[in-house]
């Protein structure tokens, strides 16, 4: 067994234990739940680790990572370019249905008012 992979994350670490699962190489996490021990040992030794099973599947792993991992790096600004549209899209998506919502709260309110005097 050999180590392929560890972050604090679980999430990442499952990511990629799945997509190595799927190419059909087994797998296993340890420290999945140490992070409870936290503070009674050092923080750095908690992170979760993925661990091949199969020596010979250990560059094979890591290739897979990391051609993963990089493609993620690579394609950030697109991203970031992508969700800045997106969010420009949703908010002339979000004010008329915000505006919607005031409408009704001063409409609400100035029926109270008005039942009040």
């Amino acid at each position: 067994m050999r180590k392929v992979y560890e972050d604090q994350d679980m999430t990442m670490v499952g990511y990629y234990q799945s997509l190595l699962e799927d190419e059909g190489i087994q797998t296993l996490v340890k420290n999945e739940y140490a992070s409870l021990a936290t503070g009674e040992i050092p923080f750095t030794q908690v992170y979760p680790e993925l661990w091949v099973t199969d020596e010979a599947d250990y560059e094979r792993s890591v290739d897979l990572i990391r051609s993963v991992r990089d493609s993620q790096i690579d394609g950030e600004e697109e991203k970031a370019s992508v969700g800045y549209k997106r969010s420009v899209r949703m908010q002339l998506i979000l004010w008329p249905g915000m505006l919607m919502v005031l409408l009704l709260l001063v409409f609400v309110l100035s029926s109270v008012i008005e039942a009040l005097f």
